[in-house]
Order: structure tokens, then C-alpha cells, then sequence
């Protein structure tokens, strides 16, 4: 045992400090570094070697001092970090707050010199969202920082914090919508509200939809309950400029006559998967029909109308199985249909290809198509005859062949499309004679079968088409007379036989119908009197025609048939009248002719007088 009276009140050895206090133990030192620290035990205390305190190592002790310290370096780290953090919170909550606070109709349109390249985003937020891109987009991207795709990346990458309360679906929806509005001179754009404002919701970016639905024939083929592009639900509701709705998909893109022009469509739009309808019409593309289309898997209504499109129509839209109706008519398309579109496509309800240059003859096929309604192939360059097969389409309501390069007859297969409201067959190479089945087509409205080569007599039983409003046989090889029982078309507006052969004189039935407007005898083989029952058909202007030159007629022009807008007649000792065809030249043989037969001549009244 150690005496607590043999070690001295303070003792200083080496580095070694004792203190008075025996009970406390020693601190260690750099200087006693190494050696061991002796604690005093009371010699009264009664304790067995085995169980005396051991001496501690110096080391250690500096050791757990040291961790002390680094520990509390740790926390102090901790607390300024979360100090940093609550900080940028803060600022990201004003910056957001403050950025919602634009006006709901203000409009925010970036130009390409204010559109940030890609280079200047942090390379963590675009390095991500290049991975969501296809790789194609992504090399235009990279490599074409003037390319629509680069310009609509630089402007996606603007927002960032916007950015992170959207789906990927709603970014790449957002991108791809950017470099369509980049690719098609936003300078020339007739509307482009919204287009391109961070702050309101790409359901509220101008569309024609609006405009254009009840114009053109997509609601022929598509249902809306309500016209808006992404369908909007019956609970969503329009705050601060956002439309709040649904999942905010883009299922409509209508831009149609707006002064679109530029690339055209870029490839990118297949992104858009959940598409219903494309209406695009007078976009100015000068190009080829984008193969990426046949992606749009959903796709119901594709109209591309007088878009300069040239070159054949892809096969890779007959994947398109959902396609209920394709409107390319206006174009300077080439080549024949492609036996996709009609063997992939069996739920399509209207083609309308009008005014291209397609070839080849018309395909047996579309009559595989049994739910097509109206079918428009007119003014190209199709050959052959009509096939016999379209007479499946009993669905059919329009049927357009007129201006091709056809030959043969009209077949009788057709007899059964008792649904046609419309057939147009004119200026088609067409021969042969009308056939008496068409009466039984009684909800035909529109009969236009002129510039053909038929011949025979105009069956009678055509006037049982009662419903008829335009009626067209002009240049044609007719013969035989006018048949009283079209005077049963009440509510006709066009009727033309002009230019063929017809004989007899003009059926006093003819003046019932009080809706006729344009009324086209000229160039026949006409004789008599012009009827004064002709007079109670007005004719009005700006469109009123009465044309009856060119045939044998005589007597005098009714009083009440002057006042049409636009009357033609040969002039002359056999015909006069109107005050500007002078019948005092008449002889009087003419002229008691003309009272036997009931027209009285006022200025012979007057003479005689």
C-alpha cells in the first residue's frame, strides 16, 4: 500500500503532476504522454490486490477526448447545413409564389435568342431528362442546338421547379408540343395564346377545336361531350390560369387554318400516345407524310387538308387500326392507295383523298370496309372501273368518283347503298344508260352523273327521289324529253340537263318548284313555248339562272320570268321578250300564235289599242 502521507502535497516529476487532492485523478499531458496514470487508494481501505483499480493508459485518455471534440465539431456542421437548407427552402417557396402570380390570360413568348441552349442547364437536371428523350432526339438535341428539338429542350429546362410537380408523361408532352410550336413559324401563327407560358397548363394553349369541330366533318366520326383538348372532366376546374383535371393528357391537337409554316411535323410527335385527333389542315409543309404517324396508336381522326404533301401514302399507317377517318384531299399526293389502309383498317367510317394525283385503278378492297360512310376518291387519276365491290358499303352515305379516268357503266351492284345521300359521278368516262334502280335510292339528296357519255332517256322513275336538291345531267348524249315527274322535287335547288339531246317542249311541272335556283336547258333539242308556270319560280339573286338558249323555242318570255337574276335565250323573230328583246318585229302570224296559246303580249295590247 501507498501512504497518502509519504507522497508530498504537490510534486512535479518529469511531466508527471500530482495534486493535493489524493482522491482526483491525474490529466494527462503531451509531456507524459506514454506513461500511466496511478490513482491513490486510503491504506484504511480493506481491498485485495487482485481487486485494486488498474492503471489507465494516458493515450486512451487523450484519445476520448479528442472524439469528444470532433463530436461536437460534427453536430455544430449538422445544424448550419440544416440552416443552409431551411434557407433555399424558403427562397424556393418565394420564387414559386411569385411565378403563379402572372396574370391567367397573360401570355409569355419566348423568342430564340431569349431560349436558353441546353449547355447552360445544370448537368444533373438535364442529363436526366435526356434520358427520358429518344435517342434521336436526344443526338438533335446535342448536335443541333438551332433545331426545333434543341430550342424546345433550352426552353423546357427554364423551369426546373415547374418540372418537378409533372409526370414525365406531362414533360415529354410539354417538349413535344415546344418543337412543334418551334418547328412551324410562331411568327405567321393566327392564334398562339398560351403557347409556350410556363405557368398555364397545355390544355389551356390555344387549339381550333373550338372552332373547327362543328365546321368540318369530325364530329361525322368523333363524340365530344366537351370540346377541349384533353378532354376535360365535369369536375375540373380552371384557378390562377391552371386547369385542374383528369391526368391534363393531350388527346386532341387541332391547329387547323391558323397560318402554320415551317418543318412541319417534327418526328417527336409520336410521343404523344394518347392522341384521339390531329387536325393540322393548311399547315404549308411542302413534305412527305410523316411515317412517325403510325405511332400515334390511338389515333381516331387524322386531317391534314391542303398541307402541300407530296409522295405516296405510307403503308405504315395501316397500323393505325383505331383510325376512324384520314383526310388528305388537297394535296399533290402520287402513287396508289396502299393495301394497308384498307386491310388493317375495318373500323374506318370516311376516306376523303379529293385533289391529288393518285394512280392506279380503284381498289376492289375498300369494299372490305363495310362501316365506311362516306368514301371521296374524286379529281385524281384513278383508272379502271367502278368495282362492283363497293356495293358491300351499305353504310355509305357519300360517294365521290367524279374527274378520274374511269370507263364502263354504272354497276348494279351499287342498287343496294339505299342510305346514299350523295353520289357524284361526273366528268368520269363513264357510258351506257341511267339506271331506273337509282329512283329506288330515296334518300338521295345530291345526283350528279354530267360530262359522262350516258345515253338513253332520263328514267321517270327518278322522280320518286323526292328528297333531291342538286341534280346534275348536263354534256351528256340524253335523248327523249324532260319527264313531268321531276316536277315532284320540291325542295331542288339545282337543275341542269343542258348539253345533250333532249326533244319536246318544257314540262309546265317545272314551275312548282319554288325552290329552284339554277335552272340549265341550253344546248338541246327543245321546241314550244317557255311556260308560264316558269314565272313562279323567282330565281333569285346573286345565284339565279334561267339558260334556255341554244334550243328551238318561240312565243314570248313570260312577264314574271324577267325579273330572274341571270336569264339566257336566242333572241329573235321566234323568240322575244324582257323588254330588251324587242317583239314588235313579230309578224302577225306570230303573234296570234301566241294569243291562241294564252300569252298575252302587252306591247301588241297596247299597239293594237
Amino acid at each position: 500500500m501507498i501512504s497518502q502521507a509519504s507522497l508530498p502535497s504537490v510534486h512535479e516529476e518529469e511531466g508527471l503532476q500530482v495534486t493535493e487532492d489524493p482522491k482526483k485523478e491525474y490529466i494527462p499531458t503531451e509531456s507524459n504522454r506514454g506513461l500511466a496514470v496511478a490513482n491513490l487508494v486510503d491504506e484504511d481501505d480493506d481491498i485485495a490486490p487482485e481487486n485494486l483499480p488498474q492503471a489507465k493508459s494516458a493515450d486512451n485518455a487523450i484519445a476520448q477526448s479528442e472524439a469528444q471534440h470532433q463530436e461536437s465539431i460534427k453536430q455544430v456542421k449538422i445544424y448550419l447545413l440544416l440552416g443552409i437548407i431551411f434557407i433555399l427552402a424558403v427562397a424556393l417557396i418565394l420564387i414559386v409564389t411569385l411565378s403563379v402570380r402572372n396574370k391567367p390570360g397573360e401570355t409569355v413568348m419566348p423568342t430564340p435568342s431569349q431560349t436558353p441552349i441546353p449547355t447552360s442547364v445544370p448537368t444533373s437536371y438535364s442529363e436526366y431528362w435526356l434520358s427520358v428523350f429518344p435517342e434521336s432526339t436526344v443526338s438533335t438535341i446535342l448536335e443541333d442546338l438551332g433545331s426545333p428539338q434543341s430550342m424546345a429542350f433550352g426552353w423546357l429546362m427554364e423551369e426546373i421547379h415547374i418540372l418537378h410537380s409533372l409526370t414525365e408523361g406531362r414533360v415529354l408532352q410539354r417538349f413535344v408540343l415546344a418543337t412543334f410550336y418551334f418547328a412551324n413559324s410562331k411568327e405567321r401563327w393566327s392564334f398562339s395564346d398560351n403557347w409556350l407560358n410556363h405557368s398555364v397548363h397545355e390544355c389551356l394553349w390555344y387549339s381550333s377545336l373550338e372552332h373547327w369541330y362543328f365546321e368540318s366533318e369530325a364530329n361525322f366520326v368523333l363524340s365530344l361531350d366537351l370540346i377541349n383538348p384533353c378532354e376535360q372532366d365535369l369536375a375540373g376546374y380552371l384557378e390562377d390560369g391552371i386547369l385542374h383535371q383528369g391526368d391534363g393528357i393531350i388527346r386532341h391537337l387541332w391547329l387547323s387554318f391558323n397560318g402554320l409554316m415551317g418543318s412541319g411535323i417534327p418526328p417527336e410527335l409520336y410521343l404523344l400516345t394518347e392522341l384521339k385527333s390531329l387536325a393540322l389542315d393548311e399547315l404549308n409543309l411542302t413534305s412527305t407524310i410523316p411515317e412517325e404517324l403510325s405511332g400515334l396508336s390511338n389515333l381516331e381522326y387524322l386531317s391534314m387538308i391542303s398541307c402541300d404533301l407530296y409522295g405516296s401514302v405510307p403503308e405504315a399507317l395501316g397500323s393505325l387500326s383505331k383510325l376512324l377517318a384520314v383526310y388528305f384531299a388537297f394535296n399533290s399526293l402520287t402513287g396508289t392507295i396502299p393495301s394497308s389502309l384498307y386491310s388493317m383498317m375495318s373500323s374506318m367510317r370516311s376516306i376523303i383523298l379529293t385533289y391529288n394525283q393518285l394512280t392506279g385503278p380503284v381498289p376492289t378492297e375498300l369494299g372490305l370496309l363495310t362501316n365506311l360512310q362516306s368514301l371521296t376518291l374524286d379529281t385524281n387519276l384513278f383508272t379502271g372501273t367502278i368495282p362492283t365491290e363497293l356495293g358491300r358499303l351499305t353504310l355509305l352515305e357519300a360517294l365521290l368518283l367524279n374527274d378520274l379516268m374511269l370507263r364502263g357503266s354504272i354497276p348494279n351492284e351499287l342498287a343496294v347503298l339505299t342510305d346514299t345521300l350523295v353520289l357524284q359521278l361526273d366528268n368520269s368516262g363513264l357510258t351506257g344508260t341511267i339506271p331506273r334502280w337509282l329512283g329506288n335510292v330515296t334518300s338521295l339528296e345530291g345526283l350528279t352523273i354530267s360530262e359522262n357519255s350516258f345515253n338513253g332517256t332520263i328514267p321517270t322513275e327518278l322522280g320518286l327521289l323526292t328528297k333531291m336538291r342538286t341534280f346534275w345531267l348536263d354534256v351528256n348524249a340524253l335523248s327523249g324529253t324532260i319527264p313531268s315527274e321531276l316536277g315532284m322535287y320540291e325542295q331542288v335547288g339545282v337543275l341542269t340537263m343542258s348539253g345533250n339531246s333532249l326533244t319536246g317542249t318544257i314540262p309546265t311541272e317545272l314551275g312548282l318548284l319554288t325552290e329552284l335556283i339554277q335552272l340549265w336547258l341550253q344546248d338541246n333539242e327543245l321546241t314550244g313555248t317557255v311556260p308560264l308556270e316558269l314565272g313562279n319560280v323567282p330565281f333569285p339573286a346573286p345565284y339565279g339562272e334561267v339558260w334556255l338558249h341554244g334550243n328551238d323555242l318561240s312565243g314570248v318570255i313570260p312577264e314574271s320570268l324577267c325579273s330572274a337574276n341571270n336569264l339566257t335565250f336566242d333572241c329573235g323573230t321566234m323568240l322575244c321578250g324582257c323588254g330588251w328583246c324587242n317583239c314588235s318585229s313579230m309578224s302577225m302570224l306570230e303573234v296570234e300564235n301566241q294569243h291562241a296559246n294564252g300569252q298575252l303580249l302587252v306591247e301588241e295590247n297596247q299597239t293594237s289599242t
